[in-house]
């Protein structure tokens, strides 16, 4: 009766650390922060001095990806590279059958997974492989400093944690893979942005800049004071208009500015056109990817025509400052606020490429208070 009840105790103990770690995979924990939650369940289910989890970077090399000491880990640091064996070592054996493993090591044990466990007072080992894709992606770890630490039937209290931590990296392949469609789309619809704008400017506004021309010289050839004068002076200014308007409308799709120079400089054509001032307080000097460099500047152009269009503003400020790993642009402006993110709108297409970058989008904008939009876009 007594080894049945530790038995149940140590069935409750194992679906309890289950349970919280499933908890951790159905939030998306990030996975650095899950690898430490892993590896301190196992050390505390299992009674014993370490837990880690282990990924494989080669056949017979492996990198410590989460780790947990009881007292600290000290000589198991995260992020340590180390080499195996195959055969004479627990991750290595759970690597080649994709079955759980055990090791005791001796004085006598030879390479890296050994000697690091002997420098932080350890000696047995089970390993149990956690899968990605049918094939072994690294190894949960608990280690004792002696095999009463880890009696027989370790390995299979290990089991359920492994098939949690193989739920998590197939939810983060399908994150990345999503990440990375959303991302394609948004490239596939700046090019085409691309093509419009240049077949625009190259095409029928070029067509238009010829008609203008050939009635400037008509109207230069008319009798003066005549009807036909006033008539081609007429047309000339709509020809003019239209030339104008079709201008806008090609930078409007894809500024020529960004592409050949950079959003340092397209920013800085878009402030000198704004209907209000616009201070630059910052400007990138380096040129960034383009799906980064056209949603920062659509960001700009839309905040700045919704300022002049919508808010009232009396002046506007321009930050784009880049911090290294992320871009950050910020258009400030002293209007009435109460903006809001419509659905189908500027700003939810801004929200929603910055989304798909991997980015954050955030409007503040309380009522008579100006408005405030920002982004930050990773970069590296």
């Amino acid at each position: 009766m007594l080894v049945r009840g530790v038995e149940d105790i140590q069935v409750v103990q194992e679906q309890a650390a289950l349970l919280r770690i499933a908890m951790l995979v159905a939030r998306d924990e990030p996975l650095d922060s899950l690898f430490g939650a892993v590896s301190a369940e196992v050390s505390q289910l299992l009674r014993v001095d370490a837990g880690a989890v282990m990924r494989f970077i080669g056949a017979e090399r492996s990198v410590i990806v989460g780790v947990h000491r009881n007292g600290g880990t000290h000589s198991l640091p995260v992020n340590a590279e180390l080499d195996f064996d195959r055969t004479t070592t627990a991750i290595g054996r759970a690597q080649s059958t994709l079955l759980p493993a055990r090791m005791v090591y001796t004085a006598n044990s030879k390479g890296d997974v050994p000697a690091t466990l002997k420098k932080a007072g350890l000696q047995v080992t089970v390993a149990a492989p956690v899968l990605r894709h049918g094939s072994a992606w690294g190894v949960l770890v608990a280690s004792g400093a002696d095999e009463e630490a880890l009696p027989p039937g370790c390995e299979r209290r290990l089991v359920g944690l492994c098939g949690l931590l193989a739920q998590a990296l197939a939810n983060a392949d399908a994150r990345a893979e999503l990440a990375a469609s959303r991302a394609r789309l948004v490239e596939a619809g700046d090019e085409a942005r691309r093509r419009l704008e240049r077949a625009l400017h190259e095409g029928a506004h070029q067509h238009v800049v010829a008609l203008a021309l050939k009635l400037r010289v008509a109207c230069g050839r008319a009798v003066p004071g005549s009807p036909e004068e006033a008539l081609l002076t007429e047309v000339l200014a709509d020809a003019m208009e239209a030339s104008a308007a079709m201008g806008e409308l090609a930078r409007g799709l894809h500024p020529a500015v960004l592409s050949e120079r950079g959003l340092a400089a397209a920013l800085q054509v878009l402030v000198a056109r704004a209907p209000m001032p616009v201070q630059l307080r910052e400007l990138p000097g380096r040129r960034f990817e383009a799906m980064i460099e056209t949603t920062a500047y659509l960001l700009v152009a839309e905040a700045i025509a919704n300022a002049g269009a919508h808010a009232h503003a009396t002046e506007a400020v321009l930050l784009a400052d880049d911090r290294g790993d992320r871009l950050v642009v910020e258009v400030r402006d002293d209007g009435i606020g109460g903006a809001e993110v419509l659905r189908g709108g500027g700003l939810e297409c801004i929200s929603d490429r910055a989304a798909a970058l991997g980015g954050s989008f955030a409007l503040e904008s309380p009522r008579g208070g100006g408005t405030t939009v920002r982004i930050e876009l990773p970069v590296d």
